[in-house]
């Protein structure tokens, strides 16, 4: 990374403006192809005071991820603050960090297990993250509401569980699975409620209609099941998690095609 920096002249005629959106559009390319070359040589030609804005930082931290520069990522994340719209492409980014240099340590792909202590060992800073405890990859509120709705009926129609995913922030397949695995649970400890089960006991649930990816999707709600991150290259496991919102200010991006 500093070899950009050294390479290249600190200069840029475009706006404050225009660099955040620059930034932006070239870091979500850089997540679904996984070419950062772009983006690298854009925001290190920055004058530093654009550098350290949050979209400039944040396409650091992407840039330092695909170079696998580890301590460099770490120390931006950490020393940063950064908001909470951006916080959960944040956390994937440290927890895959940390999964790919354990792994080049090991020299052998991790195991669900081993993630799963690298989560417990190397938790979140607080500039990426509220502070919320988070129970398997699932935020207390959001288990609270899926266990009272569990209460109330463990077959959830589709319409159901839409209505729980927006309101606990989780994909629908994430909500299917929650509950497959919580009657699955109950079933194994005898404390299912037979009454309340269809004669087709599936995910196809109460209405019969359940999508057919659902017989497919991972199981999200383990203890050792590592946080998804909606990418097309390395970090592709965590495709079943919900992309950040982020609306970006509104431009002209035809310029970006002269960088």
């Amino acid at each position: 990374m500093q070899a950009y920096s050294n390479n290249l002249t600190a200069t840029t005629s475009y706006s404050e403006q225009e660099v955040i959106c620059i930034c932006e559009s070239l870091f979500n390319e850089g997540l679904q192809t996984g070419r950062t070359d772009q983006l690298a040589n854009f925001i290190f030609t920055l004058p530093p005071c654009y550098q350290q804005s949050e979209s400039a930082l944040k396409a650091q931290a992407l840039v330092f991820y695909s170079n696998q520069n580890w301590k460099s990522l770490y120390r931006l994340l950490e020393c940063h603050k950064f908001s909470p719209h951006n916080h959960q492409v944040l956390q994937n980014l440290w927890l895959d960090a940390h999964y790919k240099e354990a792994e080049k340590t090991k020299e052998r792909e991790l195991g669900a297990v081993c993630k799963y202590r690298i989560r417990k060992k190397n938790p979140f800073p607080p500039t990426i993250w509220d502070g919320e405890e988070t129970n398997y990859c699932f935020k207390s509120k959001s288990r609270n509401v899926l266990r009272d709705a569990y209460k109330k009926c463990q077959y959830p129609s589709v319409e159901e569980k839409r209505r729980l995913a927006a309101q606990t922030e989780l994909s629908i397949i994430q909500v299917s699975n929650w509950f497959k695995n919580k009657r699955q649970r109950e079933r194994a400890a005898g404390t299912l409620d037979r009454s309340s089960a269809r004669s087709n006991d599936s995910d196809d649930g109460s209405s019969g209609c359940e999508s057919t990816i659902n017989k497919q999707s991972m199981n999200l709600d383990s203890p050792c099941a590592p946080p998804p991150l909606a990418t097309t290259f390395d970090i592709s496991p965590y495709a079943a998690y919900p992309a950040p919102a982020y609306f970006a200010p509104a431009c002209d991006f035809s310029y970006i095609q002269n960088l």
